[in-house]
């Protein structure tokens, strides 16, 4: 369960980038309206809740789990900077 733990975490960072004011700059050629970017940020966190689940599930011992989810939330968000930091120098060597 841990990889889909992570998986699910890891797109969940990548919503919630592309959910905020300058995350979206990123991944949209124009800015998108705030609706659209509060649904994105929802579904990150909503993909986040699913993400502990996971790890509670998947684990016997939930303050295990829930440490064990804390550490994988960091590399998530190490490895979202990282794609958005990539993403960001692509599109402004193309210009």
């Amino acid at each position: 369960m841990m990889r889909a733990s992570f998986l699910c975490g890891q797109f969940a960072m990548l919503l919630l980038a592309a959910g905020s004011a300058r995350g979206s700059g990123i991944f949209f050629r124009k800015s998108p309206p705030g609706s659209y970017r509060l649904g994105l940020q929802l579904a990150g966190f909503a993909l986040l809740v699913l993400s502990l689940f996971l790890e509670l599930y998947g684990n016997d011992f939930p303050i295990v789990a829930t440490a064990t989810w804390i550490g994988l939330l960091s590399l998530e968000v190490l490895f979202a900077a990282l794609i958005c930091t990539a993403l960001n120098a692509r599109k402004r060597s193309a210009r």
